[in-house]
């Protein structure tokens, strides 16, 4: 019996004393951990559970919006289950969890990915295990080759349309909760997938737009908000761009922000968390079932801030950049019609070097 110092702080801080810890079973992939706990009452327990590394899932979308999916034979339950590419952590120590969430979508699917995009986590069973899935969205895949499997594992791969996978997540048929929650948990970014991308030309009524939107915002976010901003092409008065207007509130604290998603979600505002880059939080709205409004809140603090306010104003003051990005973007819309993640991606280096050219400027 081991006597460890409390690795339960929250616990201990409830008054669950921990009294000692063993490990009946140890392997790199789980331990059987053993504690004895005095509770609160006085009371002295066992709580024996497993000890897990975590693992990755990954939701993998191809350019035509379809997911890939396998179909495996489970010994545990002996029965076929429909699930999302995943695999443990406890095999690969000093591998990130992207290298594992690529290695695993390739094991087990022949799959490669244009993009890995870490979205979220959550915990698989925590009632008996400290297991912890982080999940990740895949864009760009491609079926390169055949799984490479191991000898207990038996699977099928299939493309399943997206509306399709999704409709299997919430009507049972996708009978592993981690592999139904991580499409449900993605299904609000997915919402533009297979969405014809669409470049107009600038429409006077963007900044009306903005400014009603603004003030809905305002309303929503109260004491929180600091400023609020027109940014991104549709701020840029003439220049030609995808017709979603994109908003800046500047807050507080950005944690304090999730606390009023119930609010935002009734008026319309759809959260999607983080999406891909740390610090933000990312709300998208719809009208007449259209894109019509992303907002992306940031802390006051944060250097996306300046670096959106710097784009938009040096694409002002410089016309023929700014006609060069419009050309850029209707080349590109022509390009991937139905691939925003393709459309995005290859915008990237005409955006970095404004970037560089505006911070220099500002």
């Amino acid at each position: 019996m081991t006597h460890p110092p409390h690795d339960k702080p929250l616990g201990a801080s409830l008054g669950w004393e921990l009294l000692g810890t063993t490990r009946p079973y140890e392997s790199h992939w789980h331990n059987l951990r053993r504690d004895e706990v005095r509770l609160p009452s006085g009371e002295e327990i066992v709580y024996t559970y497993q000890e897990h590394a975590g693992f990755v899932t990954v939701l993998p979308i191809t350019a035509d919006g379809q997911v890939v999916m396998i179909r495996s034979y489970r010994y545990t339950v002996d029965d076929w289950c429909w699930e999302l590419p995943a695999g443990g952590l406890g095999d690969k120590p000093g591998a990130s969890l992207e290298e594992v969430a690529r290695q695993e979508l390739k094991e087990e699917t022949g799959a490669e990915c244009r993009e890995m995009r870490q979205i979220g986590w959550f915990y698989s069973m925590n009632g008996t295990s400290t297991a912890r899935c982080t999940f990740f969205l895949a864009h760009g895949v491609q079926l390169n080759g055949p799984p490479q499997l191991e000898a207990t594992e038996l699977s099928e791969v299939h493309l399943v349309p997206l509306q399709q996978a999704l409709q299997m997540a919430r009507d049972g048929r996708i009978t592993d909760a981690d592999s139904a929650l991580v499409l449900l948990r993605c299904e609000p970014i997915l919402a533009g997938v297979g969405r014809r991308i669409e470049v107009v030309p600038y429409d006077p009524a963007w900044p009306a737009l903005y400014r009603a939107e603004a003030a809905s915002l305002a309303a929503l976010l109260g004491d929180e908000l600091v400023a609020i901003h027109h940014i991104g092409s549709t701020s840029v008065p003439g220049l030609a761009a995808k017709p979603i207007v994109d908003i800046l509130p500047v807050v507080r604290e950005i944690q304090r922000v999730d606390a009023r998603n119930d609010l935002l979600l009734a008026a319309g505002y759809v959260p999607k968390g983080e999406n891909g880059i740390p610090g933000r939080r990312y709300f998208s709205k719809d009208g007449g079932g259209l894109r019509r409004v992303h907002v992306h809140a940031f802390a006051a603090s944060h250097p996306e801030v300046a670096r959106h306010l710097n784009f938009a104003a040096y694409l002002g003051a410089h016309p023929d950049a700014a006609a060069a990005y419009a050309e850029l973007k209707r080349e590109l819309a022509q390009r991937f019609p139905n691939d925003t993640a393709s459309y995005t991606d290859a915008k990237s280096a005409f955006i970095r070097a404004i970037d560089e050219k505006a911070r220099r400027e500002a």
